[in-house]
């Protein structure tokens, strides 16, 4: 998540030579679907989150997106959370402690029909972004560099490898890489090149993008995973930052899934951007991608609320992960607890802010645009 404003805009490509387009308003075979972002579920009490997880099986849910993060003991956004060391404090250096905290969320999520996006990074610990700096950030120095050093890829190459080859306790001991029945897809990382939207907008001239996608499809193997963007650049508005659907990630053979992430005041903004003049359907078909939204989020000062939004998604069939649904109360609930982390996007499971199980029913009702496969 880019935390710093609201946005406005997305975009989309014009063309792609010889590819042909599917129009956005073609239906694939398939039924949309809808979950939620909670990078922090892997360091809640496991009550808190077993009645967090039934709680969106109940509403039909069908996947979550997990970060592999470390956290630190205290309150976040209504909840407390139990202290979670670090994959890597130094580089090369592997603390496991949380992909095994994560494997039992991963036994829960599979126990209530519910899929992971496994985000493996968050580019916003590489400095200049809205998290710590982390270990990455200490040895490469600028974000620049993490994005542009041989040495520095080789690293994050590797932090992937120990990741998919994590033995999980809970599914007989196979590697991450092999656990499709709960392991949807992987993202690259979350928000890559978010510090450096230069970079973006220079089409990545490090060929950092499609190139961990294509050691992340080598280290798969034969695996059916897939392999999602996680949001190139972060958040898109209008009209300087709109970086989700850059030609090359359009043009990678590795990527299957292009992420959206973006933050709008109105419904009538993702509707020019979801199936409107500036299409994401419309673009990523046109190059046989996959795309959905896997960060949105309504502030409560936004012009439209969140039902507004919502069915701009689910009119499209286009699905999505909201940020976030939370399991304690959120900032605009009476008695929500103070200084917890809140940015003003979350809405609580029984919060007035919006109706989670409308909202998720209508994106399992809805004829997906493309065809999807959980």
């Amino acid at each position: 998540m880019h935390s710093k404003t609201l946005f406005a805009g997305l975009f989309a490509i014009a063309s792609f030579g010889t590819v042909s387009c599917a129009p956005e308003g073609e239906r694939g075979a398939s039924k949309s679907f809808a979950g939620s972002n909670l990078y922090f579920l892997h360091a809640l009490p496991k009550a808190e989150q077993k009645t967090y997880v039934t709680t969106l099986a109940s509403h039909g849910v069908k996947v979550l997106r997990l970060w592999v993060t470390g956290l630190k003991a205290g309150c976040q956004k209504g909840s407390n959370l139990n202290a979670i060391p670090q994959l890597e404090t130094t580089v090369g250096q592997y603390d496991t402690t949380v992909l095994k905290a994560l494997d039992d969320t991963l036994k829960l999520l599979h126990e209530n029909n519910i899929k992971a996006i496994i985000s493996p990074h968050n580019a916003n610990a590489l400095g200049g972004g809205s998290a710590e700096c982390d270990a990455y950030c200490k040895k490469y120095g600028a974000a620049a560099n993490f994005y542009s050093s041989a040495a520095a890829k080789a690293d994050y190459d590797a932090r992937i490898r120990t990741i998919l080859n994590f033995k999980s306790p809970n599914f007989g001991n196979k590697p991450w890489k092999d656990l499709r029945e709960v392991i949807w897809a992987i993202d690259l990382q979350n928000e890559p090149l978010i510090t450096n939207p230069e970079k973006a907008a220079a089409n990545d001239p490090d060929d950092w993008v499609c190139g961990r996608a294509g050691e992340m499809r080598k280290e798969l193997g034969t695996s059916n995973i897939l392999v999602a963007t996680g949001g190139i650049a972060g958040s898109h508005y209008c009209c300087d930052h709109e970086f989700n659907l850059i030609e090359k990630a359009l043009r990678c053979d590795a990527l299957d899934i292009l992420s959206v992430h973006s933050y709008m005041s109105k419904a009538s903004d993702w509707a020019y951007f979801i199936t409107g003049a500036k299409s994401v359907l419309r673009t990523a078909n046109q190059a046989k991608k996959l795309v959905m939204v896997e960060e949105w989020g309504v502030a409560v000062g936004n012009q439209d609320n969140f039902e507004k939004q919502v069915k701009v998604f689910n009119d499209a069939g286009i699905p999505w992960l909201y940020w976030q649904f939370v399991p304690g109360k959120d900032g605009s609930q009476s008695g929500a607890p103070a200084n917890c982390g809140y940015d003003s996007y979350e809405i609580g499971l029984n919060s007035p802010k919006g109706n989670i199980g409308d909202a998720v029913r209508a994106a399992n009702r809805a004829t997906a645009n493309q065809t999807w496969v959980l």
